[in-house]
Protein backbone atom coordinates (compact mmCIF):
# COMPACT_ATOMS: atom_id res chain seq x y z
CA UNK A 1 0.00 0.00 0.00
CA UNK A 2 2.93 2.41 0.94
CA UNK A 3 4.46 1.87 -2.12
CA UNK A 4 1.28 2.29 -4.38
CA UNK A 5 0.35 5.63 -3.03
CA UNK A 6 4.20 6.64 -3.70
CA UNK A 7 4.05 5.83 -6.92
CA UNK A 8 0.36 7.45 -7.49
CA UNK A 9 1.26 10.79 -5.85
CA UNK A 10 5.03 11.00 -7.29
CA UNK A 11 5.51 8.72 -9.74
CA UNK A 12 3.75 9.16 -13.36
CA UNK A 13 5.45 8.06 -16.13
CA UNK A 14 7.22 10.57 -18.27
CA UNK A 15 6.00 13.11 -16.17
CA UNK A 16 7.54 15.62 -13.31
CA UNK A 17 6.08 15.60 -9.90
CA UNK A 18 3.12 16.83 -9.29
CA UNK A 19 2.39 20.20 -8.03
CA UNK A 20 0.86 20.03 -4.35
CA UNK A 21 -3.20 21.06 -4.41
CA UNK A 22 -3.49 24.63 -3.96
CA UNK A 23 -4.67 25.70 -0.63
CA UNK A 24 -7.15 28.85 0.44
CA UNK A 25 -5.49 32.61 1.07
CA UNK A 26 -4.43 32.79 4.40
CA UNK A 27 -2.87 35.40 5.44
CA UNK A 28 -1.28 38.79 3.94
CA UNK A 29 1.57 41.51 4.53
CA UNK A 30 -0.61 42.89 7.34
CA UNK A 31 -0.80 39.77 8.80
CA UNK A 32 0.62 39.58 12.63
CA UNK A 33 3.21 36.68 12.70
CA UNK A 34 2.81 34.37 15.73
CA UNK A 35 5.72 32.42 17.31
CA UNK A 36 5.42 28.36 17.04
CA UNK A 37 4.95 27.84 20.96
CA UNK A 38 1.73 29.92 21.37
CA UNK A 39 -1.05 28.35 22.49
CA UNK A 40 -3.42 29.11 19.59
CA UNK A 41 -2.90 30.20 16.39
CA UNK A 42 -6.70 29.99 14.93
CA UNK A 43 -9.98 30.64 16.46
CA UNK A 44 -13.02 29.53 14.84
CA UNK A 45 -16.01 31.70 16.14
CA UNK A 46 -20.22 30.81 15.79
CA UNK A 47 -22.11 34.33 15.89
CA UNK A 48 -25.19 32.81 16.46
CA UNK A 49 -27.11 29.36 15.34
CA UNK A 50 -29.71 31.34 13.43
CA UNK A 51 -29.83 30.27 9.50
CA UNK A 52 -31.95 31.03 6.35
CA UNK A 53 -31.86 27.15 5.91
CA UNK A 54 -32.52 24.11 7.28
CA UNK A 55 -29.37 21.72 5.98
CA UNK A 56 -30.77 18.18 6.72
CA UNK A 57 -27.16 17.42 7.44
CA UNK A 58 -26.78 20.57 10.06
CA UNK A 59 -24.28 19.61 13.01
CA UNK A 60 -25.84 22.99 14.76
CA UNK A 61 -29.18 21.91 13.83
CA UNK A 62 -29.48 25.84 12.60
CA UNK A 63 -32.75 27.36 11.14
CA UNK A 64 -34.85 30.51 10.81
CA UNK A 65 -36.38 29.91 14.55
CA UNK A 66 -32.91 29.92 16.53
CA UNK A 67 -32.24 33.42 17.67
CA UNK A 68 -29.24 32.91 20.36
CA UNK A 69 -25.79 33.83 19.74
CA UNK A 70 -23.34 35.89 21.05
CA UNK A 71 -23.49 39.89 20.81
CA UNK A 72 -21.21 41.82 18.90
CA UNK A 73 -19.40 43.03 21.83
CA UNK A 74 -18.67 39.50 22.86
CA UNK A 75 -17.69 38.36 19.42
CA UNK A 76 -15.20 41.18 20.03
CA UNK A 77 -14.07 39.97 23.69
CA UNK A 78 -13.39 36.45 22.19
CA UNK A 79 -11.18 37.54 19.42
CA UNK A 80 -9.38 40.21 21.44
CA UNK A 81 -8.72 37.54 23.99
CA UNK A 82 -7.49 34.63 21.15
CA UNK A 83 -4.77 37.28 19.65
CA UNK A 84 -3.53 37.34 23.48
CA UNK A 85 -2.97 33.86 23.09
CA UNK A 86 -1.45 33.97 19.62
CA UNK A 87 -4.22 33.65 17.03
CA UNK A 88 -3.80 35.21 13.53
CA UNK A 89 -6.66 33.65 11.81
CA UNK A 90 -10.05 33.98 12.67
CA UNK A 91 -12.57 31.87 10.84
CA UNK A 92 -15.86 33.36 11.07
CA UNK A 93 -18.23 30.25 10.98
CA UNK A 94 -21.33 31.01 12.00
CA UNK A 95 -22.90 28.01 13.11
CA UNK A 96 -25.89 29.28 11.61
CA UNK A 97 -25.76 32.19 8.67
CA UNK A 98 -23.64 35.06 9.59
CA UNK A 99 -24.77 37.54 7.37
CA UNK A 100 -28.08 37.37 8.95
CA UNK A 101 -25.88 39.66 11.49
CA UNK A 102 -26.43 42.98 9.03
CA UNK A 103 -23.31 44.36 11.27
CA UNK A 104 -20.64 41.77 9.96
CA UNK A 105 -20.25 44.09 6.82
CA UNK A 106 -20.44 47.31 5.52
CA UNK A 107 -20.50 48.45 9.71
CA UNK A 108 -18.44 49.82 12.19
CA UNK A 109 -18.61 47.20 14.60
CA UNK A 110 -18.03 44.55 11.99
CA UNK A 111 -15.81 41.49 13.56
CA UNK A 112 -14.03 41.03 10.44
CA UNK A 113 -12.98 45.16 10.56
CA UNK A 114 -11.62 43.96 14.30
CA UNK A 115 -10.15 41.35 13.62
CA UNK A 116 -8.53 42.61 10.71
CA UNK A 117 -7.39 45.86 12.99
CA UNK A 118 -5.41 43.03 15.50
CA UNK A 119 -3.73 41.98 12.46
CA UNK A 120 -5.45 38.90 11.93
CA UNK A 121 -6.49 37.45 8.33
CA UNK A 122 -10.50 36.25 8.85
CA UNK A 123 -12.31 33.09 7.18
CA UNK A 124 -15.68 33.63 6.49
CA UNK A 125 -17.85 30.60 6.27
CA UNK A 126 -21.54 31.40 4.31
CA UNK A 127 -24.13 29.91 2.33
CA UNK A 128 -23.77 32.29 -0.19
CA UNK A 129 -27.93 33.14 -0.09
CA UNK A 130 -27.27 36.73 1.16
CA UNK A 131 -24.27 37.27 -0.66
CA UNK A 132 -24.95 40.13 -3.61
CA UNK A 133 -22.24 42.66 -5.80
CA UNK A 134 -22.68 44.95 -3.12
CA UNK A 135 -21.54 42.89 -0.23
CA UNK A 136 -18.89 40.31 -1.97
CA UNK A 137 -16.62 43.97 -2.89
CA UNK A 138 -17.15 45.17 0.49
CA UNK A 139 -15.63 40.98 1.66
CA UNK A 140 -12.79 41.67 -1.11
CA UNK A 141 -11.95 45.00 0.48
CA UNK A 142 -11.27 43.38 3.38
CA UNK A 143 -8.31 40.40 4.78
CA UNK A 144 -10.46 37.44 4.50
CA UNK A 145 -11.38 34.52 2.29
CA UNK A 146 -14.85 33.04 1.85
CA UNK A 147 -16.32 29.62 1.90
CA UNK A 148 -19.03 28.96 0.59
CA UNK A 149 -21.42 25.99 0.46
CA UNK A 150 -22.01 24.13 -2.62
CA UNK A 151 -23.68 20.87 -2.60
CA UNK A 152 -24.65 20.24 -5.96
CA UNK A 153 -25.02 21.59 -9.74
CA UNK A 154 -28.39 20.24 -9.60
CA UNK A 155 -31.11 22.37 -8.00
CA UNK A 156 -33.27 19.52 -6.69
CA UNK A 157 -30.10 18.17 -5.21
CA UNK A 158 -29.29 21.51 -3.60
CA UNK A 159 -32.91 22.13 -2.20
CA UNK A 160 -33.01 19.19 -0.94
CA UNK A 161 -30.25 19.33 1.04
CA UNK A 162 -30.43 22.58 2.16
CA UNK A 163 -34.05 22.22 3.04
CA UNK A 164 -35.35 25.16 1.57
CA UNK A 165 -37.17 25.53 -2.29
CA UNK A 166 -35.38 28.04 -4.27
CA UNK A 167 -32.29 27.87 -2.12
CA UNK A 168 -29.88 26.47 -5.24
CA UNK A 169 -30.84 29.68 -7.39
CA UNK A 170 -30.05 32.14 -4.56
CA UNK A 171 -26.34 30.50 -3.58
CA UNK A 172 -25.82 30.42 -7.41
CA UNK A 173 -26.27 34.08 -7.44
CA UNK A 174 -24.30 34.29 -4.40
CA UNK A 175 -21.34 32.46 -6.14
CA UNK A 176 -21.36 34.55 -9.20
CA UNK A 177 -20.87 37.67 -6.93
CA UNK A 178 -18.15 36.43 -5.23
CA UNK A 179 -16.39 35.21 -8.78
CA UNK A 180 -17.09 38.74 -10.31
CA UNK A 181 -15.65 40.36 -7.55
CA UNK A 182 -12.39 38.54 -7.97
CA UNK A 183 -12.25 36.25 -5.09
CA UNK A 184 -11.10 33.65 -7.10
CA UNK A 185 -8.52 35.65 -9.47
CA UNK A 186 -5.74 35.71 -6.79
CA UNK A 187 -2.70 33.61 -6.34
CA UNK A 188 -3.33 31.81 -3.87
CA UNK A 189 -7.63 31.68 -4.16
CA UNK A 190 -9.30 33.71 -1.54
CA UNK A 191 -12.90 31.56 -2.50
CA UNK A 192 -13.55 28.05 -1.40
CA UNK A 193 -16.35 25.89 -1.55
CA UNK A 194 -17.47 23.58 1.32
CA UNK A 195 -18.97 20.45 0.21
CA UNK A 196 -20.41 17.22 1.91
CA UNK A 197 -20.11 13.91 0.40
CA UNK A 198 -23.56 12.14 0.82
CA UNK A 199 -25.87 9.64 -1.33
CA UNK A 200 -27.41 12.18 -3.38
CA UNK A 201 -24.49 14.05 -4.42
CA UNK A 202 -21.91 11.03 -4.61
CA UNK A 203 -22.20 10.49 -8.66
CA UNK A 204 -21.79 14.13 -9.27
CA UNK A 205 -18.69 14.58 -6.83
CA UNK A 206 -16.32 14.42 -10.19
CA UNK A 207 -18.60 16.68 -11.94
CA UNK A 208 -18.64 19.44 -9.09
CA UNK A 209 -14.41 18.77 -8.22
CA UNK A 210 -13.73 19.88 -12.22
CA UNK A 211 -16.34 22.69 -11.80
CA UNK A 212 -14.31 24.45 -9.05
CA UNK A 213 -10.92 23.49 -9.88
CA UNK A 214 -11.78 25.22 -13.57
CA UNK A 215 -12.41 28.29 -11.28
CA UNK A 216 -9.67 28.44 -9.55
CA UNK A 217 -11.97 27.95 -6.40
CA UNK A 218 -10.41 25.20 -3.55
CA UNK A 219 -13.20 22.52 -3.08
CA UNK A 220 -13.54 21.68 0.90
CA UNK A 221 -15.33 18.34 -0.20
CA UNK A 222 -15.96 16.84 3.31
CA UNK A 223 -16.89 13.08 4.78
CA UNK A 224 -19.10 14.46 6.76
CA UNK A 225 -19.91 13.71 10.45
CA UNK A 226 -23.51 12.30 11.54
CA UNK A 227 -24.42 14.81 14.83
CA UNK A 228 -27.03 17.32 14.86
CA UNK A 229 -29.30 17.06 12.40
CA UNK A 230 -27.64 14.78 10.53
CA UNK A 231 -28.69 11.82 12.70
CA UNK A 232 -32.31 12.22 11.94
CA UNK A 233 -31.94 11.97 8.32
CA UNK A 234 -28.91 9.62 8.09
CA UNK A 235 -30.88 7.26 5.75
CA UNK A 236 -30.45 9.61 2.98
CA UNK A 237 -26.87 10.58 3.76
CA UNK A 238 -25.07 8.08 4.78
CA UNK A 239 -23.55 4.76 3.78
CA UNK A 240 -23.90 1.75 5.72
CA UNK A 241 -20.81 0.99 7.89
CA UNK A 242 -19.67 -1.66 5.65
CA UNK A 243 -19.78 -0.10 2.72
CA UNK A 244 -18.82 3.62 3.62
CA UNK A 245 -14.68 2.79 3.99
CA UNK A 246 -15.04 2.08 0.16
CA UNK A 247 -17.52 4.36 -1.17
CA UNK A 248 -15.03 7.25 0.46
CA UNK A 249 -11.57 5.60 -1.06
CA UNK A 250 -12.88 5.25 -4.67
CA UNK A 251 -14.59 8.95 -4.49
CA UNK A 252 -10.69 10.50 -3.31
CA UNK A 253 -9.19 8.08 -5.66
CA UNK A 254 -11.50 9.20 -8.62
CA UNK A 255 -10.81 12.99 -7.54
CA UNK A 256 -7.15 12.03 -7.22
CA UNK A 257 -7.06 10.80 -11.20
CA UNK A 258 -8.83 14.29 -11.94
CA UNK A 259 -6.27 16.36 -9.95
CA UNK A 260 -2.96 14.12 -11.32
CA UNK A 261 -4.42 13.91 -15.10
CA UNK A 262 -6.07 17.38 -15.76
CA UNK A 263 -4.61 20.22 -13.03
CA UNK A 264 -1.21 18.82 -12.15
CA UNK A 265 -1.87 18.32 -8.43
CA UNK A 266 -0.54 15.05 -6.69
CA UNK A 267 -2.18 14.43 -2.93
CA UNK A 268 -2.32 10.75 -0.85
CA UNK A 269 -5.65 10.20 -0.37
CA UNK A 270 -7.34 10.10 3.17
CA UNK A 271 -9.99 11.40 4.85
CA UNK A 272 -11.90 13.59 6.39
CA UNK A 273 -11.16 15.88 3.50
CA UNK A 274 -9.85 15.41 -0.05
CA UNK A 275 -6.90 17.20 -1.21
CA UNK A 276 -6.13 18.81 1.78
CA UNK A 277 -5.53 17.69 5.67
CA UNK A 278 -7.07 18.29 8.58
CA UNK A 279 -4.84 20.84 11.54
CA UNK A 280 -7.49 22.20 13.37
CA UNK A 281 -6.28 19.96 16.62
CA UNK A 282 -2.70 21.60 16.19
CA UNK A 283 -3.15 25.19 15.97
CA UNK A 284 -7.64 26.15 16.71
CA UNK A 285 -10.18 26.28 19.24
CA UNK A 286 -13.94 26.47 18.18
CA UNK A 287 -15.88 29.03 19.99
CA UNK A 288 -19.95 28.04 20.10
CA UNK A 289 -22.64 30.35 20.09
CA UNK A 290 -22.73 30.17 24.43
CA UNK A 291 -18.96 30.76 24.65
CA UNK A 292 -18.21 27.47 24.90
CA UNK A 293 -14.75 26.13 23.37
CA UNK A 294 -14.25 22.97 21.72
CA UNK A 295 -11.30 21.79 19.81
CA UNK A 296 -13.47 21.83 16.58
CA UNK A 297 -17.18 21.67 15.11
CA UNK A 298 -16.80 18.07 15.07
CA UNK A 299 -16.34 17.31 18.51
CA UNK A 300 -18.67 19.23 20.12
CA UNK A 301 -17.46 18.76 23.96
CA UNK A 302 -17.16 21.52 26.24
CA UNK A 303 -13.57 21.88 27.75
CA UNK A 304 -14.94 25.44 29.55
CA UNK A 305 -16.87 28.60 28.95
CA UNK A 306 -15.43 32.21 28.27
CA UNK A 307 -16.89 35.08 29.92
CA UNK A 308 -19.23 35.91 28.11
CA UNK A 309 -23.32 35.30 27.79
CA UNK A 310 -24.75 33.44 30.52
CA UNK A 311 -20.91 32.83 31.71
CA UNK A 312 -20.13 35.91 31.85
CA UNK A 313 -20.09 35.94 35.82
CA UNK A 314 -18.50 32.39 35.86
CA UNK A 315 -16.64 31.54 32.78
CA UNK A 316 -12.88 31.57 32.57
CA UNK A 317 -10.61 33.52 30.31
CA UNK A 318 -9.33 31.87 27.04
CA UNK A 319 -5.68 31.29 27.93
CA UNK A 320 -6.66 29.24 31.37
CA UNK A 321 -8.97 26.77 29.10
CA UNK A 322 -6.05 26.38 26.12
CA UNK A 323 -3.72 26.12 28.55
CA UNK A 324 -5.45 22.77 30.59
CA UNK A 325 -2.92 19.93 30.76
CA UNK A 326 -6.56 18.09 29.03
CA UNK A 327 -6.68 20.56 25.75
CA UNK A 328 -2.97 20.21 25.63
CA UNK A 329 -3.08 16.94 25.36
CA UNK A 330 -5.46 17.59 22.16
CA UNK A 331 -2.67 19.59 20.80
CA UNK A 332 -0.06 16.69 20.97
CA UNK A 333 -2.85 14.91 19.31
CA UNK A 334 -0.87 11.68 17.73
CA UNK A 335 0.97 11.21 20.76
CA UNK A 336 -2.21 9.74 22.17
CA UNK A 337 -4.22 8.29 19.18
CA UNK A 338 -5.48 4.44 19.32
CA UNK A 339 -4.76 1.95 17.22
CA UNK A 340 -4.98 1.47 14.00
CA UNK A 341 -4.74 5.11 13.33
CA UNK A 342 -1.77 5.11 15.84
CA UNK A 343 0.51 2.88 13.73
CA UNK A 344 -0.84 4.58 10.22
CA UNK A 345 1.91 5.85 7.65
CA UNK A 346 0.24 9.01 7.12
CA UNK A 347 0.44 9.85 11.32
CA UNK A 348 2.51 13.08 10.20
CA UNK A 349 0.18 14.36 7.82
CA UNK A 350 -3.25 13.03 9.33
CA UNK A 351 -4.66 12.12 12.12
CA UNK A 352 -8.23 10.84 10.64
CA UNK A 353 -11.53 12.74 11.70
CA UNK A 354 -11.87 13.24 15.71
CA UNK A 355 -15.40 14.27 15.60
CA UNK A 356 -16.53 10.94 13.92
CA UNK A 357 -14.38 8.56 16.40
CA UNK A 358 -16.25 10.94 18.76
CA UNK A 359 -19.48 10.16 17.91
CA UNK A 360 -19.15 6.52 16.79
CA UNK A 361 -17.18 5.53 20.50
CA UNK A 362 -17.03 8.59 22.78
CA UNK A 363 -13.44 8.24 22.98
CA UNK A 364 -11.87 10.92 21.04
CA UNK A 365 -8.63 9.10 20.20
CA UNK A 366 -10.04 6.28 18.86
CA UNK A 367 -9.84 5.08 15.54
CA UNK A 368 -11.39 6.52 12.33
CA UNK A 369 -14.00 4.21 11.91
CA UNK A 370 -14.89 5.29 7.95
CA UNK A 371 -10.99 5.19 6.89
CA UNK A 372 -10.58 3.04 4.49
CA UNK A 373 -6.93 2.36 5.57
CA UNK A 374 -8.14 0.22 8.78
CA UNK A 375 -9.41 -1.95 6.07
CA UNK A 376 -6.95 -2.86 4.30
CA UNK A 377 -5.85 -5.97 5.73
CA UNK A 378 -9.74 -7.50 4.65
CA UNK A 379 -9.53 -5.87 1.04
CA UNK A 380 -11.25 -8.30 -1.15
CA UNK A 381 -10.58 -9.23 -4.84
CA UNK A 382 -13.59 -6.43 -6.15
CA UNK A 383 -11.20 -3.53 -4.44
CA UNK A 384 -8.01 -4.95 -5.77
CA UNK A 385 -9.39 -4.57 -9.49
CA UNK A 386 -10.93 -1.77 -8.45
CA UNK A 387 -7.04 -0.28 -7.57
CA UNK A 388 -4.97 -1.82 -10.74
CA UNK A 389 -7.92 -0.34 -12.77
CA UNK A 390 -6.96 3.02 -11.21
CA UNK A 391 -3.11 1.98 -11.29
CA UNK A 392 -3.03 1.17 -15.29
CA UNK A 393 -5.70 4.62 -15.78
CA UNK A 394 -2.54 6.88 -14.49
CA UNK A 395 0.05 5.02 -16.10
CA UNK A 396 -2.09 5.85 -19.53
CA UNK A 397 -1.46 9.68 -19.01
Amino acid sequence: MAAYDEQVVKLAPGSNAWSPPPSLCSSTERTRATSANTPLKRISIELSRACNLRCVYCYAESSPETRTGLSDDEVRFVIAEAVDCGACLVSIVGGGEPLLQRSLIQSDASCIGYANGLGCYCYLYTNCTMVDDKSAQWLYAQDVSVIGKLNSLQDDVQDALTGVPGSALRIRRGIDALLRSGFSGTNPSRLGLETIICRQNYDEMPEIWRWMRARNIVPEVEIPTLHGRALANRGCLDFSEEEAPWKYQELFEELLVIDRTEFGFGWIPHPPFAAMSCRLYDTNCYVNDRGGVQPCAGMDREYGFLRVGGHRDTGQPMSDIVGAEEFKKLRDIRAHLQAPCAGCELLDDCYGCRGKAWHATGNVFAGDPVCWRRRLPGEGGRRFEQRRDLHQRLRMQ
